[in-house]
């Protein structure tokens, strides 16, 4: 299987919600990320992720899953039609999400075929 790396699926933002785990500015977390790991998807600047003034795209996927994020690196998966149809802890390995996402793209595929 191809790697997920091949796909643009990958976007990240320092938080720091989770115990001023990342206190650091946006901009010296992205250059931080790129040069000492070689980082090269987009890095969004810090935003709220939680409470009343969560960015709206949190405040949609914390509504849509009832999941609150409660570490770094909480992962949600979200369909074509805007419904989150997944979500995993940031200690979930990558091997555990990757049938998943896979399995959504797939269906996506098909899905498309069908309507040509």
């Amino acid at each position: 299987m191809e790697p997920l790396t091949a796909y643009p699926l990958k976007c990240s933002g320092p938080k720091a919600k989770f115990g001023e785990s990342e206190p650091r500015p946006s901009k010296e977390v992205e250059s931080f990320a790129r040069k000492n790991y070689g980082v090269t998807f987009p890095i969004f600047h810090k935003i709220k992720i939680l409470g009343s003034d969560a960015e709206p795209a949190f405040r949609f996927l914390v509504d849509s899953s009832k999941k609150e994020p409660r570490w770094n690196f909480w992962k949600y998966l979200v369909n074509p039609e805007g419904q989150v149809v997944k979500f995993w802890r940031p200690e979930e390995p990558t091997e555990v999400i990757r049938p998943d996402i896979a399995a959504l793209v797939r269906q996506m595929i098909i899905k498309k075929k069908e309507d040509l």
